[in-house]
């Protein structure tokens, strides 16, 4: 196997080792990846998140946003405000019981986090994110080259 190709499928398999180390972390406290990943979100979020903004910045699925959605506002975690001078755009607000619980869970990974990003360097983290961006930049252009137009 070529070096460029061992690169890229060491690469997928530690993307998918990252995903499997959230994947614990969710199922070890009852919660599927998707609710998870809301609840993360809205945890980390220093302004309101609307149900677009999960689906346009995440890359999450309609479907999934409004599943998970309904399953949270089922265990009273979140709350659905309507944006002002919108039609029915809503923004997704934790309850108390969302925050309390959100602070358990995503308290902890961001703990977990930050003591193992602590443990390389402010350099190394910039060159990861700068080259993980880039990659997916170059990906993301790679196969919008190969996909058809719509329409066509």
């Amino acid at each position: 196997m070529n070096t460029l190709k061992k690169q890229m499928v060491e690469l997928n398999q530690l993307c998918n080792e990252n995903d499997g180390i959230y994947h614990e972390i969710a199922h070890s406290y009852g919660l599927s990846d998707s609710i998870y990943w809301i609840l993360y979100i809205l945890y980390s979020s220093d302004t309101p998140v609307s149900q677009s903004e999960l689906c346009n910045n995440w890359y999450y699925s309609k479907q999934t946003v409004n599943s998970s959605i309904a399953a949270m506002a089922t265990k009273g975690w979140i709350a659905l405000e309507v944006i002002p001078g919108t039609r029915n755009k809503k923004n997704i607000i934790l309850t108390e019981a969302g925050r309390e619980f959100s602070a358990r869970v995503i308290g902890e990974t961001q703990e977990i986090e930050e003591t193992a990003f602590s443990r390389i360097t402010e350099e190394e983290r910039d060159l990861f994110i700068s080259l993980f961006r880039t990659s997916n930049q170059y990906m993301r252009e790679e196969y919008e080259k190969r996909r058809p137009s719509p329409g066509k």
